[in-house]
């Protein structure tokens, strides 16, 4: 089978989920026997020059599309005058358009997976081109902005979000509707797109992870970290939390407790989160390193979709994890089995602290969770499962219409 994915940024390197995701995928897909070509936005945000994407890609063809679509106070303004959404039209871009039509002229493909909604403004390209396509959507992107309206105090930023998160509901469920199947990588996410796409086929594929990392280094006593982007809205506001309303319960009852925050957009002199105790590394280059050398994984959020890949990440290197509910959607992962999970800010403090004094039990999780990633999260499983899904579609007379 040839497949073409379309995806919104080069996924490298694996700092994030979203390019954990889309680069197991890649690989998963080529281990698997496809034949895969990668045609993308090589946005300026996340640039990958091309002698990293010759090294890091050896796998598949990447066809790569210079774009700046860093967000602007102009462009968000203007986008609400002509009634647009934003965050779809940052990619819309008639040169990439060009170049996709004569990729799709000059190759023959069985199928184009679009990797995310943000891969969507080709769509009309691959329908006129009578090309089978598939929508693997990572989350439900206007469920973010609709629970970021929620729990946002300014009304005028509220406000915005609202009217994001109502234009991303019409455009979703437009192209929902419009591809010939859905993957979805979360049982929430499945049974959302089921009601905003009734009779769609779909294929639940969970992020693939590859083997267990065994070497894991000694566990460091009284020391958490949180990692993730802070540029995703979400993960400032739950680190704000985390430092302000969680760390002093956790400080006074463990007084030489450390806490380390690192991530993509994150600056070392960031006053927002500074506190005692607290280690603000920035971005650092080797995430499994970070997480394995800075004990217990926190996440603290509140507003998400799809799911967290840095939880399943921190189960596959042995790492424990406390969470809120949130945080661990998606995931078949239990509260006091594979991790801890609270949703107040006293709750969170007594599970960091239950991490620190009750070591046996603390294994007892990180065994669980391993085990977990062997049975229900190994790449070669699932991306096996999903080639079997697509050659019944490509089969099936719904398709074929």
């Amino acid at each position: 089978m040839k497949i073409l994915v379309v995806g919104s940024r080069i996924p490298w390197p694996l700092h994030d989920g979203g390019a954990i995701a889309t680069y197991q995928l890649l690989k998963g897909l080529s281990d698997q026997g496809a034949e895969v070509v990668y045609f993308s936005f090589n946005t300026r945000k996340h640039f990958v020059d091309r002698e990293q994407i010759e090294r890091h890609f050896p796998f598949c063809k990447v066809v790569d599309i210079p774009l700046d679509a860093n967000p602007t106070i102009t462009g968000a303004l203007l986008a609400l005058l002509q009634g647009k959404n934003y965050n779809i039209s940052r990619f819309e871009n008639e040169t990439a358009k060009r170049r996709f039509a004569d990729l799709l002229s000059s190759e023959t493909f069985d199928l184009v997976q679009l990797e995310g909604l943000y891969a969507s403004p080709f769509l009309d390209v691959v329908t006129e081109a009578g090309i089978p396509v598939v929508l693997r959507q990572h989350n439900a992107e206007f469920q973010i902005w609709e629970r970021l309206a929620k729990k946002e105090r300014n009304p005028l930023k509220s406000l915005y979000y609202r009217i994001l998160s109502a234009q991303l509901k019409t455009y979703e469920t437009g192209i929902l509707r419009r591809v010939q199947a859905i993957v979805p990588i979360s049982p929430a996410d499945r049974d959302l797109f089921t009601a905003l796409a009734p009779g769609k086929p779909m294929y639940l594929l969970p992020v693939g992870l590859t083997e267990a990392i065994t070497d894991r280094p000694a566990f460091r006593p009284e020391t958490f970290f949180h990692l993730g982007s802070m540029e995703w809205i979400p993960n400032v506001e739950a680190v704000k939390w985390l430092v302000h309303e969680v760390w002093p319960l956790v400080r006074s009852a463990l007084p030489e407790a450390k806490l380390h925050l690192a991530g993509k957009g994150l600056q070392k002199q960031d006053n927002r989160f500074s506190g005692p105790g607290i280690t603000v590394e920035g971005e650092i280059d080797n995430a499994q390193h970070f997480m394995q050398s800075h004990g217990v994984m926190l996440v603290p959020v509140f507003v998400a979709g799809g799911i967290r890949v840095k939880i399943l990440e921190a189960f596959n290197l042995g790492v424990p994890v406390v969470s809120t509910d949130i945080g661990v959607q998606g995931i078949h992962a239990a509260n006091e089995k594979e991790l801890l999970l609270a949703n107040t800010a006293r709750e969170f403090a007594t599970a960091m602290i239950r991490m620190q004094q009750e070591p046996a039990r603390r294994e007892s999780m990180v065994a669980n969770s391993r085990s977990l990633i062997d049975r229900e999260y190994q790449v070669g499983k699932l991306i096996s499962g999903l080639l079997d899904f697509y050659r019944q579609i490509l089969d099936s007379t719904q398709f074929k219409d």
